[in-house]
């Protein structure tokens, strides 16, 4: 008996954006798997191998998303304007290639090159495109669909200490050609499984045809969008995210080399990376239960809290104890804020610029998320530890929270 999918009815199990919610959960997965728990791992490995300062190798992190900041906005139009499946089939052949040109990697300058293409290949095959497609698949369960299919980031955490213990015992060049060739494989899979589904605004509506086809790449900022941001929300919530992932990204490149600097090693590293991320899974369902259920923001503002706490226990607390209590902290509020921090601007922004709004956006988060790993490696350069860059991510993450309770309603 064929089993029939759905193109409607969203509360139905048969409907085909679960399909593509499931599937996007394993997409994120592998991405966030390779692309940000693991930078740590490969970066601390260049480091031994190499003797690279830690500001350095922090750099290249840095380097991969200030090109995001800059291409975010290009990213949006391009996801709005050709949809995900293209854009993603296309996107997991560079994240290949990043990886491929990782293998060979002996100088700073090659190693800056590999993440440019690790970081532009990931931009337009995973998260992004991957929350895109919920926002345009769903209404009604919007925020516990981007929270089943983004559940990937913290299932990847899972495999950090399998990542850690693949760079230690078969080397930078193996581990990172098998990951090209996995990401390789991902390109025509999406293309087979990925439907866009078009949306119709009252404001916005895409028409294809011959004459539109030629003007695909004539940008054009409509109302809704010069709306959006000539309003404090848009704003407030950018801000709100740039400062919360700040300690997400720095986190990513040095909490590896900060827990092995503690006397544990690189697999036990990923241990504790794997157990706030199993922590965060569960907190990602209950946010996204959660925003569907209650005001977003203020939801939102107790899991950045969350956050900003584990943030000060790891600055203060360096033994295995302080370890534990930073990964279920931290674990509640990096996975019950994911979900939220996405599906607040649904409700203030047409769905239909969703991603071109969330492109744009992404300029001021990649502020914080630039200047936040090298700014850490420095102050380890120059102090000997983590503890001062620890405190100011926390103090950030505490002003998200405050920015999120002061959200105004939508008046436009």
């Amino acid at each position: 008996m064929k089993f029939k999918y759905k193109t409607s009815e969203e509360s139905s199990i048969a409907y085909y954006g679960w399909i593509i919610a499931i599937y996007g959960n394993f997409i994120i997965a592998i991405s966030t798997l390779v692309g940000m728990h693991g930078t740590g791992f490969f970066l601390k490995a260049f480091e031994t191998k190499y003797n690279w300062s830690r500001a350095s190798i922090s750099g290249a992190s840095a380097f991969t998303r200030a090109q995001s900041g800059l291409f975010g906005p290009i990213e949006g139009y391009i996801l709005d304007r050709f949809g995900a499946r293209r854009v993603m089939t296309i996107g997991f052949v560079v994240t290949s290639l990043g990886f491929y040109f990782l293998s060979s990697t002996s100088t700073l300058f090659s190693l800056y090159i590999s993440y440019m293409f690790m970081t532009l290949g990931v931009a337009i095959s995973g998260w992004l495109p991957i929350i895109t497609l919920m926002n345009s698949w769903f209404e009604n369960k919007k925020t516990l669909a981007m929270a089943l299919s983004s559940t990937g980031v913290h299932i990847a955490g899972a495999g950090t200490a399998l990542l850690a213990f693949c760079i230690e015992s078969y080397g930078i060049r193996n581990t990172a050609l098998v990951i090209s060739i996995i990401f390789l494989f991902y390109s025509p899979l999406s293309y087979v499984l990925i439907r866009d589904k078009q949306i119709n605004s009252n404001n916005h509506k895409k028409i294809e045809s011959k004459e539109t086809y030629k003007s695909k790449f004539k940008l054009n900022i409509n109302q809704d969008i010069k709306n959006a941001l000539t309003h404090r929300p848009f704003w407030m919530i950018a801000i709100a995210h740039s400062f919360s992932t700040a300690s997400v990204v720095t986190l990513g490149v040095h909490l590896p080399a900060h827990i092995t600097d503690l006397g544990f090693s690189s697999v036990q590293a990923g241990y504790v990376i794997m157990i706030y991320s199993l922590v965060a899974a569960v907190a990602q369902i209950i946010g996204g239960y959660f925003g569907d259920k209650y005001t977003k923001k203020y939801v939102l503002s107790i899991f950045l809290v969350f956050q900003s706490l584990s943030l000060f226990i790891l600055s203060f607390i360096k033994n295995i104890y302080g370890i534990i209590i930073f990964s279920i902290c931290y674990g509640i509020g990096f996975g019950g804020r994911n979900p939220l921090l996405t599906s607040i601007r649904g409700d203030y922004f047409d769905r239909a610029n969703f991603a071109t709004l969330f492109g744009i956006s992404g300029i001021v988060i990649n502020i914080g998320t630039v200047l936040s790993p090298v700014l850490s490696g420095y102050l380890f350069d120059l102090k000997g530890d983590y503890t001062l860059a620890f405190i100011v991510l926390g103090i950030l993450a505490i002003i998200g929270s405050v920015l999120s309770i002061l959200l105004p309603k939508k008046n436009y």
